[in-house]
């Protein structure tokens, strides 16, 4: 029964990408377009020339790069929406797997405890889009799953794994290799404490638990230093504080379990109720014959306070470019209560009874989102329907004046928030937005500066072109840019509409441009540039002023 309501559950959180022709998400899109420029850059055609003037690539390893890396392998396969969805199924797939890796590791008769994945796979930072972020957490499970099973010390091949594995969660995303690392440094140390304790001569123990550690860690360390030194990670700033706030957020599964985009409070809620219901059963007295965890249950509750801890007390943000820690960190201590319960999981029959209601609260979840992301696939639609009337070779500018129908507020993501990027890549333009073109820690940057985007955002952070309404200076980029799709603005409100920016762009538009398509509802409005061709109007790089 269990097995058949995990797969059942498996299933349903797939759905959205059999339903919809396109992953919905926030950031996604920008992700599949830094991998299509690496892939098509060099191609001999407008598209590929117009990518070598607008982007260079670095291929340096950061850890924000094995998205990028496995979207490159996928888009020659699958082109670049079904690339997206592989990666997506990708990620609630391996989810589950490496969970379910980590509790059979403690208990092999606890697997049905990867159920407990399946409120993470459809949640709140899959649906930001952050891609790295989730596959840096399915390597940080694997690093734990390993480590978790050297009960009686290291070998050669098991240290080798264990350094490979640190890699590559590494190259993933930095928060999740902190965490991996430090779990099986915790571990090691308490492995090491109790073996001395039963008798062992200290050296004997450190040598079996923590020196091949330390050693696995090595090259992900090193990796860490060279990335830092750089001045590229997140900086010593932000305040700690604590905050009631957040920590009810995480009791009651808003964080990170609600995307915000449907009726997903109360599957949440659910969802931390038989967590904490499993977790303070692992309390009982071990089974006789039971394995024998005495140190992983003393390791595996002191990284759950410890985690909690920071979720409490860490900064939202880190500097400029480093945000959602509160919301990134919030993965971990119900993750560490999954595995805190398979410690001491209970009978089949009670993990029969817990693996349904936590299917049934991720199903619940997702099928609450459905109807919302129906609207958004809508108006994604609408959007790139457009793309059949940019000629290739285009720079491309969408300027958003209202948000997608399924943002309701402050902490949720907008699916329409980076579509200039998947517009721009149907096509074979440049997205001037593309935000992962401005960041250091991406595969592709913008070759410059000055750059278009720079040009046209006069915010000194870059944010005017991603505000709502936009604040862009668009003559400032007359006879560069030759695509404008005004997004939204016949719904937004009478003081956006009225707003003097918003007056100069369309005044603008109506000047130098050329309005030639219009979507079925109205949402987007293409306006292209004199001449409608794949060349700048001066006949010049779109990447240093005309003069």
């Amino acid at each position: 029964m269990a097995g058949v309501a995990l797969a059942l559950g498996v299933v349903v959180q797939l759905l959205p990408l059999v339903l919809f022709p396109t992953v919905l998400s926030q950031d996604g899109p920008a992700h599949v377009a830094g991998a299509w420029v690496l892939l098509h850059s060099g191609d001999d055609d407008a598209t590929g020339a117009l990518l070598r003037e607008h982007y260079r690539s670095d291929l340096t390893p950061v850890p924000n790069m094995l998205a990028t890396l496995l979207l490159v392998a996928l888009l020659p396969l699958a082109g670049p929406d079904g690339a997206e969805a592989l990666l997506v199924a990708g990620l609630v797939l391996g989810l589950v797997a490496a969970l379910a890796c980590v509790v059979r590791a403690l208990d092999r008769r606890a697997w049905w405890l990867a159920a407990a994945a399946l409120p993470l796979a459809g949640s709140h930072l899959v649906a930001y889009g952050f891609y790295n972020y989730v596959l840096g957490v399915v390597g940080a499970l694997l690093v734990l799953a390993v480590a978790l099973r050297r009960r009686d010390g290291w070998r050669l091949a098991g240290t080798a794994g264990l350094a490979a594995l640190l890699v590559l969660t590494w190259s993933a995303h930095l928060l999740p290799w902190v965490f991996a690392a430090g779990s099986v440094l915790v571990l090691a140390g308490v492995r090491t404490v109790g073996a001395v304790r039963g008798g062992r001569p200290v050296p004997a123990a450190v040598r079996q638990h923590a020196v091949p550690v330390l050693l696995a860690a090595v090259p992900s360390a090193a990796l860490t230093a060279r990335y830092l030194a750089t001045g590229e990670g997140p900086p010593a700033e932000g305040e700690v504080e604590p905050s009631p706030a957040r920590l009810g957020a995480l009791l009651t599964g808003l964080r990170p379990f609600v995307t915000g985009w449907g009726a997903e409070r109360l599957p949440a809620l659910l969802t931390v109720v038989v967590l904490a219901v499993l977790a303070a059963a692992a309390l009982r007295r071990a089974r006789p014959g039971g394995p024998g965890l005495g140190p992983e249950r003393v390791a595996l509750g002191l990284l759950l306070a410890g985690v909690t801890v920071v979720y409490w007390l860490t900064p939202d943000r880190l500097g400029e470019d480093f945000g959602f820690l509160a919301a990134r960190l919030a993965w971990f201590p119900p993750l560490l209560l999954v595995l805190w319960a398979a410690t001491r999981a209970p009978g089949p029959r009670v993990g029969a009874a817990a693996t349904v209601f936590l299917v049934v609260a991720a199903s619940a979840a997702a099928l609450g989102r459905l109807p919302a992301q129906t609207a958004a696939a809508g108006e994604v639609g609408e959007l790139l329907a457009l793309a059949d009337r940019i000629p290739p070779g285009s720079t491309v500018a969408v300027l958003q004046y209202d948000r997608s129908v399924v943002w309701p507020g402050t902490g949720a993501p907008d699916p329409l928030r980076h579509e200039s990027s998947r517009l721009a890549v149907r096509a074979g333009g440049v997205d001037v937005g593309h935000y992962e073109a401005v960041h250091d820690y991406f595969q592709v940057r913008f070759d410059g500066p000055p750059y278009l985007r720079q040009r046209l955002d006069p915010d000194p952070e870059m944010h005017g072109l991603e505000r709502i309404p936009p604040v862009v200076d668009l003559p400032a980029v007359r006879g560069d840019l030759d695509a404008v799709v005004v997004l939204g603005l016949d719904r937004a409100g009478d003081d956006v509409q009225r707003a003097e920016g918003t007056r100069e762009v369309t005044a603008e538009l109506r000047t130098h441009y050329a309005r030639v398509a219009t979507s079925p509802s109205g949402l987007a409005v293409l306006w292209r540039a004199d001449p409608p061709s794949g060349h700048t109007a001066a006949g010049g790089s779109a990447a240093t002023p005309q003069g």
